[in-house]
């Protein structure tokens, strides 16, 4: 009876425990730790689709200041672009602009600087990447254009881990997210979402993003369409760098009511930035600025001779030419843009295993008559250390109608260099000689163009492009051509006919080409007629993931010899841009003597992209792992069996690698690899 007593009173007690648990609220805060609502993230990937954002209406003046501290540096920081500045003097710099805020759609905008102050010497720009950070697109797939996969998107789902908490007293969820697979491409933190709609109103996110270590705060408003524009911004950063480690912090304002003209001069900027200031400067912002003379220009002091020469040397040394050597050159005004890369520059630096190592450097200029007329020259030029020359592309473009794509250019340029194994064969048939021409490049000849020609749009579907092109081909080796008899000197003169067909936006785009060389007309010496047709399509897939799709066909209809069979689509470029230009759609490892002896050609090539697919997933490295290509590429030529080439390739922050190999039918050729420097390729 005794034991029976003492296990009522503890199931008594357990009772009276439980009831008082229960009726307590789950939290005093609150906050719901335990029920869940499973349309919460529906609601949130829906906002944006239900509430149209009203972009078109939006302009805004946005208040942006940076703050800079300087905690380690060495010589390397001066050879960083854009970092130039912070790489001598003081070590705290505060940085400001007043900018008109302009959506040119719903995923795209500009930010036009109106008034800059800042005790940066001579208010030059630093680690602009900073800037991307004030207005990410949390919306979309990417928050900064194809970088860092948004958790507020259907399509990065899976890519995420979820955890929820309600708050009945304010009608709110907290949303908790932290990734799957630790990768630069993620993040993790946490956002408050108006529970009804969906609708974020602050979120706070951790990541890395081009080298910098971020911590960034957004708080939105409420106002109609402007849920997409965070009214403020905060981001915390840390930049590491070969022994340099600089701390940033970043606030901005945005719908500023001040509005101003187009731009205000720099030494009038800090008066004006005094009256424009959304949010009040710190005492430390101050003292910045008290303590520094170069935020603007202060006339220049009388100095003696002995005083001057070596401020002189100063300034032309470091500040000119230093900074020249590894920061772009710019110059802009309301109707010029000049810009020309830094003449020592990793991202110019490229190799594939067939054209070797080469430098290029470009320039970017363009002088506007009016708003629909235009003139720009965008040329490249550079040096390949594989054949020791040096290379060039110049389009000179003349845009009379941008609405319809109508442009006439002239292009000149030698950056193709040309095979012709015809001319060793020719010789051994004549002359009978056993000489191996192997290695005498007997078959190779340098190529300078002229290309004039006239591009306009017939239809929204259709482009229409004619003009002309002039070929100079000369032999490398002049002295093996003239010891045989044959000509150093090949020209060429042609009409061409090109048409550019898009059946419906984002679709495949077909080409077609004609050209037509005739002889003794600027004393050209080769008769040929050349057709050719091309379709490409980049199929855009949710989670940034790209399939891009390539065939085509080419073929001779007349041909007096063997001479320069040189197709369009398959001309080597020895100075060609890095992953995303001609990485996709071409043959790597192929000879272009293999194709220059063919009368057609029959090709295929597919390559697949996708952020996080593989090697994403190894340990150590695989985080720093942003993007993954596979490649098959196949081509049948007229005195060649099937040929094709398989390829792997990714690419991060620093570089970019990818590694093919080739099969003639079944049979294993060889393989080969190519890589691009990425870093600092956005700074």
């Amino acid at each position: 009876m005794r034991t029976f007593a003492i296990v009522n009173c503890k199931t008594l007690i357990f009772y009276i425990v439980l009831g008082i648990l229960t009726s307590m609220p789950s939290n005093v805060s609150g906050w719901n730790w335990e029920k869940k609502d499973s349309l919460i993230l529906p609601r949130i990937y829906a906002y944006p689709q239900y509430h149209q954002p009203y972009t078109d209406t939006i302009t805004d003046n946005i208040y942006i200041k940076l703050r800079f501290n300087v905690e380690k540096r060495n010589a390397t920081l001066w050879l960083i672009p854009s970092m130039y500045s912070l790489a001598k003097d003081e070590r705290q710099y505060i940085r400001e602009t007043y900018s008109k805020f302009m959506y040119t759609d719903e995923h795209n905008f500009d930010i036009v600087s109106q008034v800059k102050a800042g005790t940066i010497r001579h208010n030059r720009n630093a680690m602009p990447t900073l800037i991307d950070m004030v207005t990410p697109k949390i919306y979309d797939e990417s928050l900064y254009d194809g970088h860092i996969l948004s958790p507020f998107h259907r399509a990065n789902r899976r890519l995420y881990k979820y955890r929820q908490n309600t708050n009945h007293g304010d009608g709110t969820t907290r949303i908790d997210f932290t990734p799957k697979l630790y990768n630069t491409q993620l993040l993790d933190g946490y956002a408050i979402i108006e529970t009804e709609t969906g609708r974020i109103l602050r979120t706070v996110f951790n990541g890395e993003f081009d080298m910098i270590n971020f911590r960034t705060e957004l708080n939105y408003s409420n106002k109609g369409g402007r849920f997409i524009i965070p009214w403020r911004s905060s981001t915390a950063a840390t930049f590491k760098f070969a022994g340099n480690r600089i701390s940033a912090n970043l606030a901005s304002v945005h719908n500023c009511k001040a509005e101003l003209p187009d731009s205000i001069p720099w030494a009038e900027g800090k008066a004006t930035m005094d009256t424009l200031r959304p949010i009040p400067l710190t005492v430390e912002e101050e003292e910045l600025y008290e303590r520094t003379e170069d935020y603007f220009p202060a006339p220049p002091a009388p100095e003696d001779t002995i005083t001057k020469k070596p401020n002189f040397f100063k300034k032309i040394f470091w500040d000119t030419i230093g900074e020249t050597l590894v920061t772009p050159i710019r110059a802009e005004s309301q109707q010029t843009y000049f810009r020309l890369s830094p003449i020592i520059d990793p991202l110019a630096i490229r190799y594939s295993d067939s054209r070797g190592f080469s430098y290029k450097m470009k320039l970017r200029f363009q002088y506007t008559f009016s708003k629909h007329r235009y003139l720009t020259l965008n040329p490249y030029f550079g040096y390949n250390f594989k054949i020791k020359q040096f290379f060039f592309d110049a389009p000179l473009r003349m845009t009379y109608n941008p609405k319809r794509n109508g442009y006439a250019e002239l292009t000149v340029g030698n950056g193709n260099r040309i095979s012709n194994s015809t001319v060793a064969e020719l010789i051994k048939e004549e002359f009978g000689d056993t000489l191996d021409f192997t290695n005498m490049e007997m078959n190779k000849f340098n190529n300078t163009y002229i290309r004039a020609f006239n591009n306009i749009m017939l239809f929204d579907w259709l482009d229409l492009e004619s003009g002309l092109v002039f070929h100079r081909r000369s032999a490398v080796n002049k002295t093996m051509m003239t010891r045989y008899d044959m000509p150093t000197v090949y020209t060429s003169f042609a009409p061409m006919i090109g048409i550019k067909i898009l059946p419906w936006p984002k679709g495949p785009i077909f080409t077609f080409t004609w050209e037509r060389g005739i002889k003794n007309v600027f004393s050209s010496n080769i008769s040929y007629e050349r057709w050719e047709s091309d379709a490409q399509w980049k199929i855009r897939m949710p989670g940034l993931r790209t399939l891009s799709l390539r065939t085509g066909y080419g073929t001779y209809s007349l041909r007096e010899q063997n001479y320069f069979v040189d197709f369009d689509n398959f001309q080597e470029t020895n100075l060609p841009d890095g992953w995303d230009d001609d990485w996709t759609g071409d043959f790597q490892l192929l000879n272009g003597s293999e194709f220059n002896r063919s009368n057609y050609y029959i090709r295929a090539n597919a390559t697949y992209e996708s952020p996080l697919m593989i090697a994403s997933w190894l340990p150590y490295v695989g985080k720093y792992i942003e993007k993954e290509r596979f490649y098959i590429n196949s081509v049948l030529l007229e005195r060649s069996r099937p040929y094709y080439e398989i390829g792997y390739g990714f690419t991060n922050r620093y570089i970019s690698v990818a590694g093919f190999a080739s099969f003639k039918n079944t049979h294993f050729e060889r393989v080969g690899f190519k890589f691009d420097f990425e870093i600092f390729r956005r700074w």
